[in-house]
């Protein structure tokens, strides 16, 4: 369509910049909120699952089964470990999106309008790294892979435990917890933001 035609339809663009401006804005928001749900809702089912487990009366029970039930919940913990590690990936990323859609968007008016040069502090140049590790979304991926981590050696030592072994495993969890927490950060969090290190707009 013409300037022309534009203009004499009373076309404003303001209008359209910050409609998109606002809904940016509030992508970048939302994703913000769906991390910290997703934090929280592994936290609380851990805390949950430990908690079911010191409260229950435990008589007359077969110790084989009941060990091995232990190991299949905190497995499945582990699980749900590595699925939180994944959404925070995803919301990090469609945060970032959001930035660099938002910094564009800036740079476009900065570029037509060259008054406003100076009046924002991020732009393109300034736009964030996918992984941060002094960033907020860090420390919550260390949380949840730590207590992956917790998972995993804990079902590992109830494993042996139903298998016969003669006492708590202690070394064995903690070796198999420590190994799981970092293999979950590395391999689940700190990979796939590193594969997506050129990230843009491009689709």
């Amino acid at each position: 369509m013409p300037e022309d035609d534009l203009k004499s339809k009373d076309f404003d663009v303001s209008n359209i910049i910050v409609a998109e401006f606002s809904y940016i804005a509030q992508a970048a928001f939302q994703a913000n909120e769906d991390r910290a749900r997703a934090s929280q809702f592994f936290f609380l089912t851990f805390a949950t699952l430990i908690a079911g487990l010191y409260s229950k009366q435990l008589n007359n029970v077969d110790y084989n089964q009941l060990y091995k039930a232990f190991a299949i919940m905190f497995f499945v913990l582990f699980v749900l470990g590595i699925l939180t590690l994944l959404q925070l990936v995803r919301l990090r990323l469609a945060w970032l999106e959001s930035i660099i859609a938002m910094n564009h968007l800036k740079d476009q008016v900065m570029k037509d309008y060259p008054q406003t040069l100076g009046y924002f502090s991020w732009t393109s140049a300034t736009t964030p790294s996918t992984f941060k590790l002094n960033s907020i979304g860090f420390m919550i991926a260390m949380m949840v892979a730590l207590l992956s981590g917790i998972a995993i050696g804990s079902s590992s030592a109830f494993l042996s435990l139903s298998s016969g072994a003669i006492g708590m495993p202690w070394i064995l969890s903690i070796a198999v917890g420590v190994v799981g927490s970092v293999f979950a950060l590395i391999s689940f969090y700190w990979l796939p933001l590193k594969k997506h290190k050129a990230f843009s707009l491009k689709r």
